[in-house]
């Protein structure tokens, strides 16, 4: 387990977390949202030893969009992501497939037109897979020949895609294409984190790690036995924690370590 983590925004902070965590993590996830004004720093984390990954931007970007127009604007925001990753170093992309903009129906039992429309989004959710499949060949294809890794994440919300482990499985499909397990995001949709690895096997080698209520996103840390099953294997695991204090990725790492799940000395390398 190679494992890293996801810097605040900001330059200045972005570099303090950087030091605070040397010697524990060894790579940093850049956010595509911030990566102009982060290339720079980054690069200094770079000469400090991590390694670097890369969060393609994801608000407003669908690359299964039904409309080309759309479609082609976020493939061009994700191209463009791609090639900004390579320039800084990075040696993998993560990516989110969008969503689906329509789930407006009642529930079971509520009225009798729920199934006539379920089956009515089912068909949209089919048609937006179709192309995202297209999108996602066309994107692998250039990641590597940029020399990068390219993974797919699961989502939490019903409208997304994907989100369950039948679903990621449809995407086995694309050529070098490799899958990103958000254990969050499982449990929002109350899929479990083993059923992924059955549905994806040795294709599935990037781990977002954070804990929620069940309800919400919220991105707590998590905890050393949620971990425990991507310990031994050749996975980069990423605590996705939001900027609220340098401190709870010293107390994950310090955690993992009393649990013999990472060295003391370096959190990299298990």
């Amino acid at each position: 387990m190679r494992l890293g983590f996801r810097p605040p925004k900001e330059p200045s902070e972005f570099l303090a977390y950087a030091r605070a965590l040397a010697g524990r993590y060894a790579f940093i996830e850049v956010p595509g949202s911030a990566a102009s004004r982060l290339a720079p720093v980054a690069a200094e984390a770079r000469a400090m030893g991590y390694a670097l990954t890369f969060h393609a931007r994801y608000q407003d970007v669908y690359p299964g969009s039904l409309l080309p127009e759309v479609r082609e604007a976020s493939l061009r925001v994700l191209r463009e992501d791609l090639e900004r990753a390579a320039r800084m170093g990075a040696f993998l992309v993560n990516l989110h497939a969008g969503n689906v903009p329509w789930t407006d129906y009642p529930p079971p039992g509520l009225s009798p037109h729920h199934e006539a429309l379920r089956r009515e989004e089912e068909g949209l959710r089919r048609a937006y897979r179709e192309r995202a499949l297209e999108a996602l060949e066309g994107l692998a294809g250039m990641a590597s020949q940029l020399g990068l890794r390219l993974t797919l994440e699961n989502l939490p919300a019903p409208q997304e895609v994907p989100r369950t482990p039948e679903e990621m499985a449809l995407f086995l499909g694309v050529a070098g294409l490799e899958f990103c397990l958000d254990l969050g995001h499982a449990a929002l949709a109350g899929q479990a984190p083993e059923a992924f690895l059955q549905a994806l096997g040795g294709r599935l080698v990037h781990i977002h790690a954070h804990a929620n209520d069940g309800r919400f996103d919220l991105h707590l840390p998590p905890a050393p036995e949620a971990l425990a099953a991507w310990a031994r294997g050749p996975y980069t695991v990423l605590v996705e924690l939001p900027p609220r204090g340098v401190e709870e990725y010293l107390e994950v790492h310090r955690a993992l370590a009393e649990a013999g799940l990472v060295p003391e000395a370096m959190g990299g390398e298990a």
